[in-house]
């Protein structure tokens, strides 16, 4: 539907002059002559954009700017200001207004800022649904999205779940693949045994054996009593496996035998163990193309892919990122004083030209970061980590290319790249260890000093990243 359009100037021929030139454009207009009018006509039917004269009697249009977003009527707001009076053009945009422009109106720019009005109001529009609808259309179990590609993902979840399948899922790090194996265990009749995680990357074979098979006393140096595994913790319920492509081809025989006969023996025992557990695994390879290149059993991989799932990267479901944002928003906006409780359109169009190469993590550690570093109650642009939104003056795209500023001398152009990077970089730590000047100097390889000197510098204040607590341990991951 196009959009509508009202317009309040009490000079007939600017009315209808402004009528002629966006109907051309294929709006709907209506036009009035003053402000209550035009109030009226905005409580009683719905515009999308309101463009109104500044100078007129009765009301005049800050007057009805005010009463519109007092009122909170949806709707964006355009005002006619005099030629050249940019203090009335400030004072417009601090009431409230979209944007302004001049008398006379110059056709083309006019049509210019109606179409950027309305896109911005389209946005602002999306995002109040989503706040509205946020806990109530587009949660599954504990995942978040509107996608068409996770929608097909929880049809599927829905309809397997309650088999007991072995399930593969495969998906880039960070896209959330635990909250999957979680909603397949949600969905099983086995719901009320435990869910079980197992991260297989993080261990050499020995440990790994005794955290899935367990072990009795002295079956190793420092094996001083008797420890289940996972998979008897698991025993009635659900086994997660992740990152199942980087255990070795001894472990892979030892795992398909579990997963033939259901029986195993703990490290150092004699003891034949039964359980019954539904595996669900997990990992960032294509387990297809590991088995062509001969580093992963074919007969493992078959026994795992009963029933296979692909988790779209966040790239490919650009619609579920305001959704996100606002749900993390949500989740840190009470770690700022005063609470950050909204994102403008400005930050929210960086997200969603962002390309995400880490995926719904990385959205979490921005908004986080963005909460963190925000003047304010509002996130703009320029608190958002520079990875994610580069800083405007230096191009738009995310290459070192466009980020070159000829202009100055290469030691000020190096200066100033090497001072955005380290004000993000540690940014990003004093998110991640809670303002922890120690863990972030260890992290970073510089000395406690040394950290203090550069927060200092890039005015940091590490109190800002602590909890309300005063805490500053970890963040907890909750996502992949």
């Amino acid at each position: 539907m196009n959009a509508r359009i009202l317009i309040v100037d009490d000079t007939p021929l600017t009315r209808e002059t402004l009528r002629l030139v966006l109907e051309a454009d294929g709006y709907e207009v209506d036009a009035v002559s003053d402000g209550p009018m035009a109030l009226e006509l905005l409580r009683s039917s719905p515009y999308q954009l309101l463009i109104t004269d500044h100078r007129m009697p009765e009301m005049c249009g800050i007057e009805l700017l005010g009463c519109v977003r007092s009122e909170k009527i949806p709707c964006g707001v355009i005002v006619l200001t005099g030629h050249g009076d940019p203090q009335l053009a400030l004072e417009c945009m601090k009431a409230g207004a979209d944007d302004f422009v001049a008398k006379p109106c110059d056709p083309s720019r006019l049509a210019l800022l109606v179409h950027r009005t309305l896109e911005q109001r389209k946005l602002i529009d999306e995002l109040e649904h989503l706040r509205n609808q946020l806990r109530v259309d587009y949660r599954f179990h504990s995942i978040l999205s509107k996608s068409p590609k996770m929608k097909r993902i929880f049809d599927l979840i829905k309809n397997v779940g309650p088999l007991g399948s072995t399930v593969l899922i495969w998906g880039e790090t960070g896209t959330g693949k635990e909250l999957i194996a979680q909603a397949i265990h949600a969905s099983d009749t086995r719901r009320d045994g435990a869910f079980v995680a197992l991260n297989c990357a993080a261990l050499n074979d020995s440990l790994l054996e005794s955290e899935l098979f367990g072990h009795e006393r002295g079956a190793f140096t420092g094996a001083d009593r008797r420890k289940k595994g996972r998979f008897e913790m698991a025993d009635g319920g659900t086994l997660f496996l992740d990152e199942i492509g980087e255990i070795s081809q001894a472990m892979q025989a030892k795992l398909l035998r579990v997963l033939q006969s259901g029986t195993f023996e703990r490290v150092g025992g004699t003891e034949t163990l039964s359980v019954d557990v539904r595996i669900v695994a997990a990992s960032n390879k294509r387990l297809e193309v590991e088995v062509k290149a001969g580093r992963f059993r074919s007969d493992l991989f078959y026994r795992l892919a009963v029933v296979r799932i692909d988790v779209p990267p966040l790239r490919e479901r650009v619609e579920d990122i305001p959704l996100l944002a606002l749900h993390f928003l949500e989740k840190f906006k009470g770690k700022s004083t005063p609470p950050v409780t909204e994102i403008d359109t400005g930050a929210m169009q960086a997200l969603l030209e962002h390309t995400w190469p880490g995926h719904v993590r990385e959205l979490e550690n921005a908004i986080k970061a963005a909460v963190a570093m925000a003047d304010g109650t509002v996130i703009h642009r320029d608190a958002l980590p520079a990875t994610v939104a580069p800083r405007k003056g230096r191009g738009n795209g995310s290459s070192s290319t466009n980020l070159i500023d000829i202009e100055i001398t290469l030691p000020e152009l190096t200066a100033q790249l090497v001072s955005q990077v380290e004000r993000d970089y540690f940014t990003r730590l004093l998110v991640q260890y809670k303002g922890n000047v120690a863990r972030c100097a260890q992290h970073s390889g510089l000395s406690r000093r040394s950290v203090t000197q550069k927060l200092q510098k890039y005015e940091l204040d590490r109190t800002r990243f602590k909890d309300k607590d005063g805490s500053s341990g970890d963040w907890a991951v909750v996502l992949d």
